[in-house]
């Protein structure tokens, strides 16, 4: 039976729907056609590599940019004005007061989204000791660590429990534990049927947290759907490193594959080679062992989110060009 995240997933409206939306700057940059929502009691990846899009995108769902093109829908609903207090928002940029206590900061961006007080206060000292943070809220935000400061501005964003949350790149500066809590403050809030959209560069993050994904290659959705079919998408095949890349571009193409530079590694290079399904490993090692080609490292395309999201990214770059 299908969980009540699960029906409401299904059933309701997004919670946030955007459509064709464009961004551009006068010195270039930008999104051209950005489309994506965000289901009720879902958590959606937004990947893409820097300059992708990502927190432009973000930046004008919350309002602190104008798009030049598109519709963004939040609620149901046009007005970001009118939705403001049911989203939270965690910036790219950090920007909190440093001299201020933990307690104080997050009950001060209660405060801003319209909580009294009293009220602000007490949800504070309740997420901060969900996150085991209580013994330092009286603490300035300057003795913390990064990753307490960082937990702290996360909290900022979830004190008036909103509906909707943005957050772009979350878990940067977290150690493996503050990622857990964080991990699970997320889930408690899918489950009662919130939906957040989750910027991040970590592939095994949003493998780990998404259920759903969005993937941005310049400026444009090019993937939007379940994170399972997401990671259909990944190609057979595999990462090699070698001082003959003609070699071994030579080689995947005598076994119907192709072979794409990724990096440079020294004298030697790092090539991605996509095989056709049915050419196993063994038969693309044989083939570079026949013409001599030495093979420094060798790594198969693990099935999954990262291997997905380059050979999608891939495919828009080459009908680009």
């Amino acid at each position: 039976m299908p969980s009540a995240a699960d029906r409401s997933c299904h059933d309701a409206a997004p919670i946030l729907k955007v459509t064709g939306l464009a961004k551009r700057f006068a010195g270039g940059g930008g999104i051209s056609a950005v489309s994506l929502s965000a289901p009720a009691g879902s958590i959606t990846a937004f990947i893409g590599v820097n300059g992708a899009g990502k927190t432009t995108t973000l930046r004008c769902i919350i309002g602190l940019l104008e798009p030049d093109a598109g519709q963004i829908s939040l609620f149901g609903n046009t007005s970001r004005r009118a939705a403001r207090h049911r989203m939270g928002f965690l910036p790219e940029e950090r920007g909190l007061f440093l001299h201020e206590r933990a307690r104080d900061t997050v009950a001060f961006y209660g405060r801003l989204q319209g909580l009294p007080r009293r009220e602000a206060c007490a949800r504070a000292d309740l997420l901060l000791d969900r996150v085991g943070l209580a013994h330092k809220r009286n603490d300035r935000l300057a003795t913390l660590s990064k990753g307490n400061v960082q937990r702290v501005q996360i909290l900022c964003a979830l004190v008036h429990e909103p509906e909707l949350l943005l957050l772009d790149e979350p878990l940067s500066g977290l150690d493996l534990i503050a990622q857990a809590e964080m991990m699970s403050l997320l889930a408690e809030f899918q489950s009662r049927g919130g939906a957040v959209l989750f910027s991040t560069h970590t592939m095994a993050t949003a493998e780990a947290v998404c259920d759903r994904v969005v993937i941005l290659s310049e400026g444009r959705t090019v993937f939007e759907g379940a994170l399972a079919e997401a990671s259909a998408l990944a190609p057979h095949g595999a990462v090699v490193v070698t001082t003959d890349g003609a070699g071994l571009a030579a080689a995947a193409a005598a076994v119907g594959g192709r072979a794409h530079p990724v990096a440079g590694v020294g004298e030697a290079e790092r090539w991605r080679v996509v095989l056709p399904r049915e050419v196993t490993h063994p038969a693309l090692i044989r083939m570079f062992a026949e013409r001599g080609v030495p093979i420094m490292a060798f790594e198969p395309i693990k099935p999954g989110l990262e291997g997905a999201f380059w050979q999608v990214a891939a495919h828009t770059e080459s009908r680009a060009a």
